[in-house]
């Protein structure tokens, strides 16, 4: 589905003023000075620009909330798949759709960017430039996950693209740890390397997963909640995800060893189903996870988040999104 958002505003009679655009910048991204510049000089005619740099981590979140209220007709994350979350994030708990007239959009610039991969969507600043220009997003799902923090209490997530337990979990909390090594080698060699080192001292998580007329209990090594197809930097985990369709692909990996990690790994890279017997596809528009003993720690869009039990609802077209 499309939509139109606002080109101008009026103020009074044959008066206009621009639109403005909020680019929520991460605050170390390479190059960050002359990003800026560009960004400054292909859009500054046209619209009024607008900059909100990440000084610390969950930043983006307040800044998306402070880029809400300051007017902000387009809210585009400058960074990586964490960035875009904090700000879809920042967007739905201030309201989203139902309080804001505001297209969101990203300029990928992180390690994964692994939405961006999945929409066609790249370091161009003509394509941004056309994306906002046109003014036609579609209305993407996201989804919203309840869990447990390490004191108890229960606390509401929201993302764009995927949401996982297990080893995936694991994987990030070891790539977002190498900040060196990331930039030297890249998003999928360091993923790859921190997969395989990951194996070695992980243990299967013991869950049970339940939604209207399925049920799941036993030993994993990932379960993914995928609404986009890739995740892991260029990993196509789901290869029927749909971002607009209401449902969720579940994807479960149970009882698998590193050969059989190796032996897939390139159908993961093409994002083709595995033919494999403790390999699950399913479609769901909401599931509940539980451990049966023990820590799971959860991860969304590679951020930590918290750990089961933990439920997932998928929110059909709630995310105005600028993609070619």
């Amino acid at each position: 589905m499309l939509l139109n958002c606002a080109r101008f505003v009026k103020l009074k009679a044959n008066r206009w003023k621009m639109e403005k655009i909020g680019f929520i910048l991460h605050g170390k991204i390479r190059g960050k000075k002359s990003v800026q510049e560009s960004l400054t000089v292909r859009f500054s005619a046209d619209y009024e620009v607008r900059f909100y740099e990440t000084v610390h981590p969950r930043h983006a979140e307040k800044l998306t909330v402070e880029a809400l209220q300051d007017g902000c007709h387009f809210l585009i994350a400058v960074g990586g798949d964490g960035t875009l979350n904090e700000m879809v994030n920042g967007y739905f708990k201030s309201g989203g759709m139902g309080k804001y007239k505001t297209c969101l959009g990203v300029m990928p610039f992180g390690t994964g960017n692994d939405f961006a991969r999945g929409n066609g969507i790249n370091r161009d600043i003509d394509q941004l430039y056309d994306l906002i220009k046109r003014n036609r997003p579609r209305l993407l799902d996201a989804g919203s996950m309840q869990f447990r923090l390490k004191d108890g209490t229960v606390n509401t997530r929201y993302f764009d693209n995927i949401a996982d337990l297990g080893i995936g979990a694991d994987v990030v909390a070891r790539v977002n740890g190498v900040h060196l090594r990331k930039k030297i080698l890249g998003g999928k060699l360091t993923f790859f390397i921190s997969i395989l080192l990951t194996f070695l001292t992980y243990k299967h998580k013991k869950i049970r997963v339940s939604w209207e007329g399925f049920h799941y209990e036993g030993t994993v090594l990932s379960l993914v909640v995928a609404n986009g197809r890739y995740f892991g930097s260029g990993l196509g985990i789901a290869p029927e995800a749909k971002l607009d369709d209401g449902l969720f692909e579940v994807v479960i990996f149970a009882d698998l060893t590193i050969m059989d990690y190796l032996r897939n790994y390139t159908k993961l890279r093409r994002a083709e189903r595995i033919d494999h017997p403790e390999v699950f596809y399913h479609r769901t528009k909401a599931l509940q996870i539980d451990s049966d003993g023990g820590v799971v720690i959860v991860e969304a869009d590679g951020e930590i988040e918290g750990q089961a039990p933990i439920v997932y609802t998928c929110l059909p077209g709630s995310m105005p999104f600028l993609v070619p």
